[in-house]
């Protein structure tokens, strides 16, 4: 236990050399110790701060520690916009909140044989590659070789997305919603790393931003299709609080790519509490996250995008936000798309397909029939402060 308090120590110093760090991520998903003694350094290191002499650090111990004592992004000018305010005063709270899975299909449901053979080959092929890349597996501690082997011995994944996106979708039917969200919701980035995996350029944060987006597609394609794996869907609908440090812990200083398009995330200091009640739930808000992570990374003029969990800012509701630095081009052509406002193709009809599935989300997160309301209530949207853009959504809360 004391060796585990010094780990937790020194990776909260951002001393704790980098592989070691990724290992100790691993064990955040699945220790309630290791949990427990990071949020104990952190406390100690927030108390020392304010007796401590200053001291000379090396260039790389001085970068991490102040990559993860940045200070929050000001939300404030964004906060007090007509848009939230609005929010904020028409949102409503039910007792009676979604809890997940009523966007859920049956695989047979899908009636293009190719996609539906694409889909099931790409759980089983997810299944087989998650313990390859888990905290306790050979890649997660630098050997590559194994996971390498399995990789190049299926299709790229990448093969799989390009085959289901080239069918045409009708964006209203839960069956192409469903499928829609298994091919663009997480699957893009988790193609890129895979890809880049396969190739002799495997590391260890490729690994680990793999795990987490390996393990988020699973869920997702589970919530998507109610009868792809009944005995995991069973544990996903157990009821089991998420946390918004889960999110925090996999988003923050992460690479996220959407097809070619790459991106630094950069993340405020989540709030500590729970965001959903059961997994299925988690996978679908997953989900939303990663949508707005799509449409903001290939648009972003710096290479990097924000992304923040606000508990308070709205009663009754958590508020996600994501924003980027983005020219006017980008943002008219983000809000056309958003609006339905001009004929869509290409790209841009897949990045309407992403609103499409928030969209979907928030009628049943909000146990809505009444698009129209949502977007009058502000419940999410798209707002330009500057030259930012910010895209949000609101969740009711877990009390």
């Amino acid at each position: 236990m004391e060796s585990l308090k010094q780990t937790a120590l020194d990776y909260t110093l951002g001393v704790l050399p980098k592989e070691d760090s990724l290992l100790f991520e691993a064990r955040l998903e699945e220790d309630d110790d290791v949990r427990k003694f990071l949020v104990e350094a952190q406390e100690d290191c927030a108390s020392l701060s304010m007796t401590a002499v200053p001291a000379s650090l090396s260039n790389e111990v001085r970068s991490r520690v102040m990559e993860y004592c940045e200070p929050k992004m000001d939300f404030d000018p964004f906060l007090s916009t007509d848009d939230i305010s609005r929010l904020r005063n028409n949102f409503s709270f039910s007792m009676n909140r979604y809890q997940g899975g009523d966007a859920s299909v049956d695989i047979n449901d899908i009636q293009q044989g190719a996609i539906k053979n694409e889909v099931l080959a790409s759980y089983d092929h997810l299944q087989n590659l998650l313990p390859l890349i888990s905290g306790n597996s050979k890649a997660a501690a630098g050997e590559f070789d194994d996971l390498q082997s399995v990789l190049r011995s299926k299709p790229s994944l990448s093969q799989g997305v390009d085959q289901i996106l080239g069918h045409d979708f009708n964006s209203e039917n839960p069956v192409s919603r469903s499928v829609l969200r298994t091919a663009l919701a997480t699957l893009p980035s988790l193609s890129f790393f895979s890809d880049r995996l396969r190739e002799n350029k495997a590391n260890l944060a490729d690994t680990r931003r793999m795990f987490y987006l390996c393990r988020d597609q699973l869920k997702i394609m589970r919530a998507s299709f109610k009868d792809l794996d009944p005995e995991g869907l069973i544990e996903d609908e157990k009821l089991r609080l998420h946390g918004a440090g889960l999110l925090q812990t996999k988003w923050w200083g992460a690479e996220h790519a959407y097809f070619s398009s790459k991106g630094q995330v950069k993340c405020g200091h989540f709030f500590d509490g729970p965001v959903t009640e059961r997994c299925i739930e988690f996978a679908e808000y997953d989900a939303n996250m990663y949508c707005l992570a799509n449409l903001l990374a290939p648009r972003s003029s710096t290479g990097d995008f924000h992304m923040e969990l606000l508990k308070d800012a709205i009663p009754g509701a958590t508020l996600a936000v994501a924003t980027a630095k983005m020219s006017d081009h980008e943002h008219r052509s983000l809000q056309e798309i958003i609006t339905g406002s001009s004929v869509i193709s290409g790209m841009a009809l897949q990045d309407y397909y992403l609103w499409k599935l928030i969209e979907d989300s928030m009628l049943r997160g909000h146990r809505s029939t009444d698009l129209k309301d949502l977007q009058e209530r502000k419940i999410y949207g798209i707002n330009r402060i500057k030259d930012f853009t910010y895209l949000w959504f609101a969740w009711p809360a877990v009390l």
